[in-house]
């Protein structure tokens, strides 16, 4: 049979826009799968792995959607294994937008005009593939967004509901859908006059309380850590600078004229709703995270969520532009080579996403079997866990931040046995040569007793006149030990006390003391430690807390933070404490 030119180009012409999305987000999946399958783990997928071994309502730094989705995947071999369901939504909630801002003329030039848009963003590349909050986060805006475009156009019992869900699975997601939920509602106030609305907020209420239950029974870590913990480093202008340069580049410059076009563009041919909700989501974002910077850095994925207004209102504006579709065109062709060099390395880039498990096979190696306890670096515990699948713990410390790891109580069994500790660098001890970008410091431990649990409370307040020429003061201090077991102070592996402060992204044990009490097991112990001042800690109000651990490695915090303000005259140091005294 003879097909004729003319019989092709009616077949081409029966293919509708939304066929050849579907086709082309199809294209893109495979794309995904195969970055996933060959481009290795950064460290915070392989902590979301951690948490996925450990099913929960939530996490101490994340609520549990990514955790669901990794355990989901976890049949499949290799890195699939964990990313299977992060390459899928991708192309999911980019097909289901094309949906929401298709115009009701659409023409194939528009389908192929919008993909190639959505991948000139930066962001949707690098976050196609990975296993994190981002993915569900993505879906779930865009659910949300259609759920809130028909809530307004119908304000029925049904929408409601649908709406009071899609704020759930935001929630369930990442905490940034919080902000995507506010600046929505902000764009359109009239709908707190809708009584509808607050039934939508009870049914995301009611949905989330098996979370707010979790944060409950664990003092609501997650909101202390967001809110106050993280980045609370003090202001610094190269944040600032740093931010507005990742603005500037992670949303393609490109796009400028014709993003500023959309803004500008009248909106009789557009859903006025959605219009509005776009330009107040881009500006809210970028406004929120640029005053964020006055606390600490702004991680570019946090404004993963703009790249869905973007490519809204430049494709509004650029559909007839031939200059978009070129420019498209060459960043298409351009992403694709970063993702094929990606993969392929053939520079011999050292980094996360190209270590493979070298450096776990070989620690692990060294332990021969010993449980390892990883000091301070959680995702390194969780990629030698992931990789080796050889029993291993992390410890905070009282300079790093706490994780999901300090839940954990794995290390228990760890006590009275020979136990390799690691970390990244700060540990005075063996060196482990690995050829990925790693500096891994290691010591063996021949009787290992975890303190982490421990729980200390001083007694009396702190109020001490400490002289340069005698810099020593005394605490009384109550240590309730909840172990199995007693801690007791050896010669050969000294148990040091530390008084710790903390200024800026500083952190010091600047008054240390040696444990000379056994701390019995399942009992509360006073001590009278005699403090030494080791450390010159500037005059100013500082955070400082208290520390047990071995001398040979720095401890876990073990007790809150207080307040503490130092002052110095006459060759006299000042010490006074809000310790919140029991």
């Amino acid at each position: 049979m003879v097909v004729c030119r003319s019989d092709i180009k009616q077949g081409a012409g029966r293919l509708k826009p939304d066929t050849l999305v579907l086709i082309l987000m199809a294209a893109w999946w495979v794309l995904n799968l195969l970055q996933a399958a060959f481009t290795g783990l950064a460290d915070d997928e392989s902590y979301y792995w951690y948490f996925s071994q450990h099913l929960d309502w939530g996490y101490y730094d994340h609520p549990p959607m990514v955790a669901l989705l990794v355990a989901l995947s976890s049949w499949l071999p290799g890195t699939l294994g964990i990313r299977f369901f992060a390459t899928l939504l991708q192309p999911l909630y980019l097909l289901l937008f094309w949906h929401l801002i298709r115009p009701a003329d659409a023409s194939r030039r528009d389908a192929v005009l919008y993909v190639l848009l959505c991948f000139s963003q930066p962001l949707l590349q690098l976050y196609g593939f990975m296993a994190v909050p981002d993915a569900p986060l993505m879906l779930f805006t865009v659910l949300f967004l259609w759920a809130y475009r028909r809530f307004c156009r119908d304000n029925s019992f049904v929408s409601a509901l649908l709406l009071g869900l899609s704020v759930a699975l935001l929630g369930y997601s990442k905490y940034h859908g919080a902000l995507v939920v506010f600046l929505a509602l902000v764009a359109n106030p009239k709908l707190f006059l809708r009584g509808r609305l607050y039934l939508a907020g009870g049914v995301a209420l009611l949905l989330f309380l098996p979370h707010l239950w979790w944060q409950y029974m664990h003092d609501w870590a997650s909101f202390r850590y967001h809110l106050v913990g993280r980045n609370a480093w003090g202001y610094d202008l190269s944040f600032t600078l740093e931010y507005l340069a990742t603005v500037a580049v992670l949303f393609n410059p490109l796009w400028i004229i014709h993003f500023v076009k959309g803004l500008r563009k009248p909106a009789s041919d557009e859903d006025l709703t959605l219009r509005r909700v776009f330009i107040v989501l881009f500006a809210g974002f970028v406004l929120f995270f640029l005053v964020a910077t006055l606390r600490g850095r702004v991680q570019p994925q946090w404004l993963l969520p703009v790249s869905l207004p973007v490519v809204a209102l430049v494709f509004r504006a650029g559909r007839q532009s031939h200059f978009v579709r070129s420019a498209a065109i060459v960043c298409a062709v351009l992403f694709v080579l970063v993702r094929v060099v990606a993969v392929v390395n053939p520079t011999h880039l050292k980094g996360q996403l190209w270590e493979g498990d070298e450096p776990y096979r070989k620690l692990a190696a060294v332990a021969d079997g010993r449980p390892v306890e990883f000091l301070g670096c959680y995702s390194f515990a969780s990629k030698y866990a992931y990789y080796t699948g050889q029993p291993a713990h992390c410890s905070s410390l009282y300079y790093s931040r706490e994780n999901q790891w300090q839940y954990d109580t794995a290390d228990r069994a760890f006590a009275g046995r020979e136990v390799v500790v690691a970390d990244l660098g700060d540990l005075h001890g063996e060196t482990l040569e690995v050829e990925a970008n790693r500096n891994i410091k290691y010591l063996m431990m021949r009787d290992f007793h975890p303190m982490r649990e421990l729980k200390v409370t001083s007694l009396e307040p702190i109020d001490f006149c400490v002289p340069d020429s005698l810099p020593k003061f005394p605490l009384t201090l109550r240590v309730t030990n909840p172990y199995s077991y007693d801690i007791v102070p050896s010669a050969d592996e000294p148990v040091r006390i530390s008084l710790w402060f903390q200024w800026g992204s500083n952190t010091v044990a600047a008054a240390t003391s040696i444990l000379s009490d056994t701390l019995h097991a399942g009992s509360e112990t006073v001590i009278r430690p005699l403090m030494t001042m080791s450390s010159a800690v500037p005059e100013g109000i500082h955070l400082s807390g208290l520390a047990i651990g071995y001398m040979r490695y720095y401890p876990a915090a073990n007790s809150p933070q207080y307040r503490t303000t130092v002052s110095r005259q006459s060759g006299t140091t000042t010490i006074k404490g809000d310790w919140n005294l029991e």
